[in-house]
């Protein structure tokens, strides 16, 4: 049995991120996705085996954080270093979904000291490079006519376009109206500037420094081998990874496939 202790809020470079800890053991620092709660792993938290000190990060701006100005993603970046640094977590696990995985790279490069393993759940280094193949990478401005609909969008009208999207992401609906509230209660600007923060960083760069274990859990909902063909050629540049799909998965693989997703983890987190 895990044994969680008191909940702990931190904060950081204004807010960038707040971040609670719970529990006694060697330290995971969890990040979610875009526009999504430290929530959504509540369910993973008592499903992995063995003693932790969990670290569940919220971005400016979701989760009823104050939002930041833009640039956001730089913001939360610098105050991710920050956070790590400041507490001396010293052979830490990190686990992301999406824009969590992503930034899960960037800190394996950038805190090479610190870090033991990551688990990347369905992520890439460059989200821009799969959406938008043709388009160059840092690019993607604010001012643009689709950001600026997005902008003016009414509640009822960007809640039907995150259902449709939701449609893809999960297949599990059940979980859909907890993620469309995450997303919708998301500060409007914080999620549309966020997001393209989010497309314009690319963390290939980062690829060759990183020097610690590496494990990808992918998804499969637009087939195992065009998964495996995305995955191989966004991660050419790392040296060292394991590739695991979730058969039947979509992008949220710990709410499609859960009991799959907590005995991957569970093995990871054994190995080390």
């Amino acid at each position: 049995m895990i044994l969680f202790c008191l909940i702990s809020s931190i904060s950081f470079s204004q807010q960038a991120i707040q971040v609670k800890t719970q529990g006694n053991g060697q330290p995971i620092l969890f990040l979610p996705g875009f526009a999504n709660s430290s929530h959504v792993w509540d369910e993973t938290l008592p499903n992995l085996n063995g003693n932790y000190e969990f670290h569940l990060t919220d971005y400016a701006g979701v989760n009823g954080i104050t939002p930041l100005a833009s640039p956001w993603l730089e913001n939360v970046k610098k105050s991710l270093i920050n956070y790590v640094k400041s507490n001396d977590l010293k052979n830490i696990t990190i686990i992301g979904h999406s824009l969590g995985g992503t930034l899960a790279l960037y800190l394996a490069a950038e805190l090479d000291d610190y870090i033991k393993q990551i688990i990347i759940v369905d992520a890439l280094p460059n989200t821009a490079k799969l959406m938008f193949p043709n388009q160059q990478t840092g690019s993607f401005s604010y001012d643009n006519p689709y950001a600026k609909s997005q902008l003016e969008m009414s509640s009822e009208g960007f809640e039907q376009l995150i259902s449709q999207q939701l449609n893809m992401m999960c297949k599990n609906k059940k979980k859909h109206s907890l993620i469309k509230d995450w997303m919708v209660n998301t500060y409007r600007k914080t999620y549309v500037f966020g997001y393209i923060d989010y497309l314009n960083f690319d963390a290939t760069p980062y690829l060759e420094k990183i020097a610690c274990e590496v494990t990808i859990l992918s998804a499969t909902n637009f087939g195992k081998a065009q998964s495996e063909r995305v995955y191989e050629s966004q991660y050419k540049n790392l040296k060292s990874y394991t590739l695991l799909f979730a058969e039947g998965a979509a992008h949220y693989i710990m709410f499609d496939q859960p009991d799959w997703f907590y005995t991957e983890v569970n093995q990871i987190l054994a190995d080390e």
